[in-house]
């Protein structure tokens, strides 16, 4: 009896404990203020100060100095082809050992095969820009210019005159020449065909009559004839009405050619070589 009544009594007195708790006001601490001693919470038990997780200690290499690499490589690099053996140089560029027009200049060498020709001034051309000559034998329509070097373009031009052939002789009409413009003549492997210079093919001025008997009369005095020769002259084209119509002849006066290339150090240059004709 005894024994029901002590634990009615202790029953009775845990129901009493938890109503004054919860009518108990909590206490607000407020928000927690830096450097506030009063909200920091020590603790002092050694057994909850211990770290739960395992002190990692990575092993972490020394960073790389890429750009040291890099200029070890390039170093590297840069010994080697030093050591490298040099390439052999190509072979120097020759023109073949015949007979013909040759003109040596200092950054090309021209040679036309088969024309057989005087050239006038100096004979060295290593800082000449141009050379003339003077045809003596050989046929320049169909003869195939050869140069060494690094060649970009072969360029033709020719003059033509009309020539007064008659009884009396042979009289140059200056003022009726006529100079083409430059043409690129067609090539491959440094030779270049001549062509177009056949009397057919050659180019002239349109001259009307008038225009040619001027022409033949001014011609004449230049030749210091009487006046009566001057008029002979005239009155033998008195029915021409075309320069190259008999008596008078288109006939090639001179021909040009002008090679442009690069020379060995990437400069641009450009030479000039001509041929007169004899009439």
């Amino acid at each position: 009896m005894n024994i029901r009544v002590n634990h009615i009594a202790l029953l009775s007195g845990m129901v009493l404990l938890l109503f004054s708790c919860k009518d108990m006001p909590s206490k607000n601490h407020g928000p927690i203020v830096l450097g506030d001693s009063a909200t920091i919470v020590t603790e002092k038990d050694p057994q909850r100060l211990k770290d739960l997780v395992t002190d990692l200690q990575p092993v972490i290499p020394a960073p790389e100095n890429k750009d040291s690499t890099e200029n070890k490589t390039a170093a590297a690099k840069d010994t080697a082809q030093k050591t490298k053996p040099a390439a052999p140089a190509p072979p120097a560029q020759s023109l073949p050992d015949v007979a013909g027009l040759k003109a040596d200049f200092k950054e090309v060498s021209v040679l036309i095969p088969g024309l057989n020709a005087k050239q006038a001034g100096r004979p060295n051309l290593q800082n000449a820009n141009g050379a003339v000559y003077s045809l003596i034998s050989g046929n320049v329509n169909g003869s195939t210019i050869k140069v060494t070097g690094n060649i970009t373009k072969v360029s033709q031009r020719y003059q033509t005159v009309v020539v007064l052939k008659n009884e009396m002789g042979t009289l140059m009409i200056e003022s009726l020449s006529s100079t083409t413009d430059w043409e690129a003549l067609k090539g491959n492997n440094n030779q270049y065909r001549i062509t177009d210079l056949d009397t057919k093919s050659l180019d002239h001025i349109n001259a009307n009559a008038n225009t040619i008997r001027n022409a033949v009369a001014k011609a004449a005095k230049r030749r210091r004839y009487s006046r009566r020769k001057v008029q002979e002259w005239v009155e033998s084209v008195h029915r021409v009405r075309a320069v190259n119509q008999k008596p008078l002849y288109v006939m090639l006066r001179s021909v040009m050619w002008k090679i442009d290339g690069k020379d060995a150090n990437g400069r641009i240059f450009s030479k000039q070589v001509r041929v007169d004709m004899p009439l």
